[in-house]
């Protein structure tokens, strides 16, 4: 997958019509289920027109230029964890804009110009709540609109479990509330972060203590214990989290993982998270020199 990052400031020399190409257009954060749904059918739409399947994305999120007396924004997918599971889902061109102050001006007439059209896109897909420039004036019926003679629009319909809209804002409500177990119904899969080791401790009762290291707008459940999947080196392992040690920086989890492996620092590890378990779990073990920067 072709990954191509874009300025506003510079678009006109990093814009460049190549293969005619389908293109998705919208956040993704988290790409879930009704995201799946809305690159499926645009993969399918370019098998069809022998055309790329494109997908056009935005970072930061808007809301941190948009509303900046906000808290920063958590992600469920940091932008180079969403590549990889878009690059897996056969997306062949990704589009990163970088939202600033000077993008959150355009006109929705003046997106659809100077980027759906200069990319050569010949067909559109979103989702049926998609907005798009200034103020998010532009919706779905003016992007139909606008497509007339010019492109194809298809607009893929709410995916709903439990007559709820799968969602972003839905999908972060869980994470924050610790209801892990609930996720796969809406991301197909288990909640997933990933970090460092950071430090290495091997106990005297056959398990061994880590602390991982993660990246400080990765959104992460509240305070509690955790039964987790730990991959690390390919291998996968049964754990607990015990803490979550919040910082300015980064964070720090506390994982214990119950096979008696030497897991080194520096490792890249992925983590699931399965379910919390609550303060009867609790594990005493005294901590020393946890310091969060």
């Amino acid at each position: 997958m072709e990954t191509i990052f874009i300025e506003h400031a510079n678009s006109k020399s990093q814009l460049k019509k190549n293969k005619p190409c389908v293109l998705a257009l919208g956040f993704f954060d988290g790409v879930h289920l009704g995201h799946q749904k809305l690159i499926q059918t645009a993969k399918k739409i370019a098998e069809e027109k022998d055309a790329t399947l494109a997908v056009m994305t935005f970072y930061p999120h808007p809301r941190q230029i948009v509303n900046k007396k906000k808290a920063p924004v958590k992600y469920l997918t940091p932008l180079h964890i969403k590549q990889e599971i878009l690059r897996n889902m056969g997306v062949e061109r990704l589009y990163v804009i970088k939202f600033d102050s000077d993008f959150a001006l355009l006109s929705p007439d003046e997106f659809v110009n100077q980027y759906i059209l200069q990319l050569g896109c010949i067909h559109v897909v979103t989702g049926f709540d998609y907005t798009y420039g200034y103020k998010g004036l532009g919706n779905t019926e003016t992007l139909l609109q606008s497509g007339k003679d010019r492109f194809g629009v298809t607009v893929v319909n709410k995916i709903s479990y439990n007559k709820e809209k799968i969602s972003s804002t839905l999908i972060r409500e869980l994470v924050q509330q610790g209801h892990l177990e609930q996720l796969p119904k809406y991301l197909g899969t288990y909640y997933k972060v990933y970090g460092i080791i950071y430090r290495s401790l091997l106990l005297n009762d056959g398990r061994q203590e880590l602390i991982v290291k993660i990246d400080n707008d990765v959104l992460l459940p509240k305070d509690d214990h955790y039964q987790i999947q730990f991959t690390c080196n390919n291998l996968f392992y049964h754990g607990t989290i015990e803490k979550i040690i919040r910082g300015d920086n980064y964070s720090l989890l506390i994982v214990y993982i119950y096979e008696d492996f030497n897991l080194s620092v520096g490792n890249a590890v992925s983590i699931k998270w399965m379910k919390a378990l609550g303060e009867e779990n609790d594990i005493l073990v005294k901590k020393e020199n946890v310091f969060v920067g």
